[in-house]
């Protein structure tokens, strides 16, 4: 369904702005300088008959000249008369001080010239009454206009909405003081053409909206042509009244059709108009009974109750009042008719813009509420300042009050207008709870589901309570909840139908991002559906149609949006009010809120069972790699043997071993697998297998045995996993002690004599793992009685304290050799007391292994 274009409808808008506008600022122009310059300008000195060309009207300048009431004017200037617009055009001309020559017939039937001489144009009196007249002159009709436009603007191809312009437009000419002849040429014909042509139109216009709005009336339908006879002749006499002007412009000879224009349209208009108006207020007031749908009611409702309260004293005072003998157009009415009449704008911009009228009881709440809310009580009481202060003012200087009761006087005052605003949250509550029971008993218990909301941890029972609560609370039929899965949303609760399919949205979809996109309740309208609507999937309009969709709530979590929510209409087919959005909104807020910490609780089970299943592997893990250690040492004539590994994790990537081969010999073998954790033990578990396994069914020198063993784990392992490895093999008949060294930390062999130097044991080749073809070198060395040899891994010697200072090899040595005489495993004890007091209980980040073998 694509959107139709409105071109034409806004440049029909812009033009029809532009001419109002105009002539309202033509208006305002004329005013400000009557207002503020009146003494550049002349003052028209007579006033014509123009019917007749008798003078009616004089000023003090015209009587000065020798003018009298009842002359007739033939020239002007020596010009012979032609109309209006050649007398305005000569005043406008003319300044203060400029003659008029101005000739007359008199009542003796004969002519005469008079020179007037100009007088300037006179200010008004900047009284309480023009004050008033002036807000009624510039306010009305702006706020009117501005009405107007913005109605049409928003619905521009509705034709109430178009003559809801043309009546609003009424206000120009009749509350407007705008004064043709304040111009001069065209603008002076035009002006007063436009003038003419509102004051005709308004009142069909406001007819025609009653019978049409919001939908035909009963009667018309079956009586069409029964409209015509107040309209016809309004319509026909319209186009008579701007041939009258006409006439009365430019053809002043013409005062026979002038008079017979005059009379006709007078007649015409003064009956229908008033006419007009009653007849629109018996179709609206028959239209409350007979309407077909509730929307249609509450709309009828309201326009009955704005127009009663506008146009009611409006009747009054200019059909009522002046058969009674009072003068309508006295300004002290008009302070009383602008507040009432400033109703009937707003009134008709409300029925036609809002998708779904609220009822007169809501709006009057509504009304109350924004007046009684925050601004709206410091205006309150900025106000009663101005007043109190003026009192005050007034009392001081006519002395009526002492100094100590004025005093105290404003001192109450202002006591009074600073507890103003708990007064009014007093009233607020006191009139909701006496006259809006339900309304407010309706925002105390969605006030209350938003509390409640926070304390659920699960999803279903928290889905559960608030779409119930939600139903009974605004009497809402149908909603359906989609929950955030990871991407998509499924399906959670439906109340009150069922889905034929379910219908999943995903986090793209139209719903979902207009949501989004947002931040705040959408009303969905599907006779006037936004554009996101018309752009959303078929599936998704299915199932926002099945469930007579009025209201989405977007369920935000702090990161994301955790749900939506979609509610049908109300049981009474009430629209939502702003109160019912704004604690929607705080409900969904919260239940979004709720929602995230269900699934977080939800995550954080799945992780806690996660790591506890994960912690009883690694238990496992680090039992089986300690069984791969050595439980016990080998027993071995001539040699004394000790070993330990501390893992940094619960599991390390060290390794030592000592296997006894089935020659007698010994094997030692210290290696130290990069990284840490699961996957390094796995490979050191691997390494250890590999070796137990080369040295008990092949017999091979070590060099050849590591190549072998590089190949090994080089094919079975990661590119970025290899491992320092250091094997020896001790024969105790000899005491040769064989080795290769495959980038392992060099084991050290302390000789029984302090004085021999340390021996390192380094040859060998890279580490195992690295690269697919490597050849190792294997060396020899024969031990002596009390000889220690220490091979170890790095984190022994690169321990470190809290400010990463490492122990060291010298330190680890020296303390190795301060316990040479003791046994091994006093030896190995006093390095890994020594290696903790000084890392001073500092984190270890690194396996700590050491092997120890000391001969006899």
């Amino acid at each position: 369904m694509k959107p139709r274009s409105s071109r034409v409808q806004y440049i029909a808008l812009a033009l029809y702005i532009a001419i109002s506008f105009g002539y309202y600022v033509a208006g305002v122009i004329a005013l400000r300088e009557e207002w503020f310059h009146p003494a550049k300008y002349a003052r028209v000195p007579i006033d014509v008959n123009d019917n007749t060309q008798a003078i009616v009207g004089l000023e003090k300048e015209a009587k000065n000249a020798g003018l009298s009431k009842g002359d007739v004017l033939k020239a002007l200037n020596g010009e012979p008369f032609t109309g209006d617009y050649q007398l305005f055009n000569d005043v406008h001309r003319a300044h203060p001080g400029d003659n008029l020559a101005v000739t007359v017939r008199g009542a003796n039937g004969r002519e005469r010239t008079a020179n007037v001489r100009f007088a300037p144009r006179e200010g008004p009196s900047w009284d309480a009454g023009f004050v008033a007249l002036l807000i009624t002159i510039l306010f009305v009709p702006l706020l009117s206009l501005a009405v107007g436009y913005w109605v049409v603007a928003a619905r521009p191809y509705d034709p109430n909405a178009w003559l809801v312009l043309i009546i609003l437009s009424f206000s120009e000419a009749f509350f407007g003081n705008l004064d043709p002849r304040w111009w001069a040429g065209i603008l002076f014909v035009l002006l007063g053409f436009w003038q003419i042509l509102l004051q005709c139109v308004g009142f069909p216009a406001l007819l025609l909206f009653g019978l049409y709005f919001p939908e035909r009336w009963r009667l018309d339908k079956r009586w069409p042509w029964l409209k015509w006879i107040v309209l016809g002749p309004q319509l026909l006499a319209t186009p008579l009244a701007l041939w009258g002007d006409y006439i009365g412009f430019f053809h002043a000879n013409w005062s026979s059709l002038y008079l017979w224009l005059d009379s006709l349209t007078n007649i015409i208009f003064h009956t229908l108009q008033p006419a007009s108006i009653i007849l629109f207020l018996i179709v609206l007031f028959d239209k409350l009974g007979s309407a077909s749908t509730a929307d249609a009611r509450r709309r009828l409702r309201v326009l009955a109750v704005g127009s009663a309260l506008s146009l009611g004293p409006l009747l009054f005072v200019f059909v009522v009042l002046p058969y009674l003998g009072f003068d309508p157009h006295h300004d002290s009415l008009y302070e009383i008719l602008v507040p009432c009449y400033v109703i009937f704008p707003l009134t008709l911009a409300y029925v036609v813009v809002v998708q779904r009228a609220m009822d007169v009881r809501l709006i009057i709440r509504q009304s109350l509420q924004y007046t009684l809310a925050r601004r709206g009580v410091i205006v309150l009481q900025l106000l009663l300042s101005a007043v109190l202060f003026i009192v005050v003012t007034t009392l001081v200087a006519s002395r009526a009050m002492s100094y100590v009761g004025t005093a105290i006087l404003m001192g109450a005052g202002l006591w009074g207008i600073f507890l103003l605003r708990g007064i009014t949250n007093w009233l607020a509550v006191l009139i909701d709870r006496r006259f809006f029971h339900e309304a407010y008993n309706t925002e105390i218990i969605l006030s209350q589901l938003s509390e409640d909301a926070r304390k659920y941890t699960e999803k279903q029972p928290l889905i559960e309570m608030v779409t119930k609560r939600i139903s009974d609370v605004l009497h809402v039929g149908q909603i359906g909840v989609w929950v955030r899965g990871s991407n998509i949303f499924h399906p959670q609760e439906v109340f009150g139908f069922s889905l034929s399919e379910p219908v999943l949205l995903s986090e793209n979809s139209s719903t979902v991002q207009a949501l989004v996109r947002s931040h705040q309740p959408i009303l969905l309208y599907r006779d006037h559906p936004d554009e996101w609507f018309i752009e959303a999937g078929t599936d998704e309009k299915r199932t926002l149609n099945q469930l007579q969709t009025e209201l989405l709530l977007g369920l935000p979590g702090r990161k994301q949006l955790m749900g939506v929510i979609a509610l049908g209409s109300k049981r009474s087919e009430e629209p939502y009010t702003p109160s019912d959005l704004r604690l929607l909104q705080t409900v969904a807020v919260q239940t979004g809120l709720a929602l995230e910490v269900s699934d977080l609780a939800e995550s954080l089970a799945k992780e806690a069972a996660q790591r506890a299943r994960i912690s009883r592997e690694v238990e496992i893990a680090r039992e089986v790699q300690q069984r791969l250690f050595p439980q016990r040492m080998p027993v071995v004539g001539g040699v004394s043997l000790a070993g330990a590994c501390r893992p940094a994790g619960e599991v390390g990537g060290d390794y030592y071993d000592v296997i006894e081969l089935p020659d007698g010999r010994l094997g030692i073998a210290v290696g130290d697998v990069s990284g840490k954790g699961v996957s390094a033990s796995l490979l050191m578990a691997s390494l250890r297998a590999c070796l137990r396994t080369m040295t008990v069914v092949a017999s091979m020198d070590l060099a050849r045995l590591m190549e072998k063993m590089n190949q090994l784990v080089y094919e079975s392992s990661a590119v970025n996993r290899y491992a320092t490895f250091f094997f020896a093999v001790y024969d105790p008949q000899t005491r040769a002690l064989c080795y290769v060294n495959a980038g392992h930390n060099p084991p050290a062999l302390l000789r029984s004599s302090t004085h021999d130097p340390v021996i390192r044991l380094e040859a060998g080749g890279p580490v195992v793992g690295l690269l697919p073809d490597v050849q190792y070198e294997e060396q020899s060395i024969t031990l002596q009685a009390g000889d220690l040899l220490l091979a170890y891994t790095d984190g022994i010697s690169e321990a470190m304290t809290a400010d990463d200072e490492e122990w060291g090899e010298e330190r680890m040595l020296q303390t190795a050799k301060a316990a040479q005489s003791r046994s091994v495993d006093e030896i190995l004890r006093a390095i890994f007391q020594a290696a903790d007091q000084f890392t001073a209980g500092a984190v270890q980040h690194d396996d700590m292994t050491l092997l120890l073998m000391k001969t006899s």
